[in-house]
């Protein structure tokens, strides 16, 4: 049942990880915060994707399995889970390499870095369009969401808005000297990825748990 969503998983984790190459060689190579940042979030993206994959491929392997008592759609909770907390650590190093660049800033090459960050956008953009046309039948029927598919949703949201803000950035520092916004934009989507992490933790844990709603 989730076979629509796991070939469309896949699909997004070959792209992410040919930009995530890319990103990362040109923003070394041009000293942009935000565009390695944004190539840095790519791969712990793409790997958090390739757990929502494995979910779903555990998911249908064990569904008919009597050997085991547990429900399967709590694999891809736990999936989702696991794929939040990456997040959330992704999170937290945007913050500490943005903070580190107030304190150390070098010069960027904005022209190469400005191409590259377009680049990304485009593939973040194509990788919404992917996911984003699932149906949600398999919810309605099974009366919860799928969280394996949400976490992995919401790390191409993440990238996509890590990209906006690079691209911000790097505009704002080319045309008006605006070069503190680099990390001060890394900052910024550091405390957004990081809440959305937090909020997706929550969600799943408390699945996991069996917490009672009210």
């Amino acid at each position: 049942m989730y076979s629509a969503a796991k070939n469309k998983t896949l699909l997004v984790i070959i792209l992410t990880i040919v930009t995530m190459i890319f990103e990362i060689s040109f923003g070394m190579i041009t000293r942009s915060m935000a565009l390695t940042a944004d190539g840095w979030h790519m791969g712990t993206h793409a790997f958090a994707l390739s757990v929502t994959f494995f979910a779903y491929v555990l998911s249908a392997k064990f569904s008919k399995s009597e050997k085991f008592s547990l429900d399967t759609d709590k694999i891809g909770t736990l999936g989702g889970y696991t794929s939040s907390v990456l997040l959330g650590i992704t999170g937290v190093w945007i913050l500490f390499e943005s903070i580190m660049r107030f304190l150390s800033p070098y010069q960027i090459n904005f022209n190469d870095a400005i191409i590259v960050a377009l680049i990304g956008l485009f593939v973040n953009l194509l990788s919404i369009f992917i996911m984003g046309v699932k149906t949600h039948s398999c919810e309605h029927k099974h009366e919860h969401k799928d969280y394996n598919f949400i976490a992995a949703y919401m790390h191409i949201m993440a990238d996509a808005l890590t990209s906006l803000f690079a691209i911000f950035a790097l505009f704002a520092g080319k045309y008006f000297g605006l070069v503190f916004l680099d990390p001060f934009v890394g900052v910024i989507g550091g405390i957004m990825i990081c809440i959305w992490a937090f909020n997706l933790i929550k969600s799943t844990s408390m699945i996991l748990l069996d917490v009672k709603s009210k």
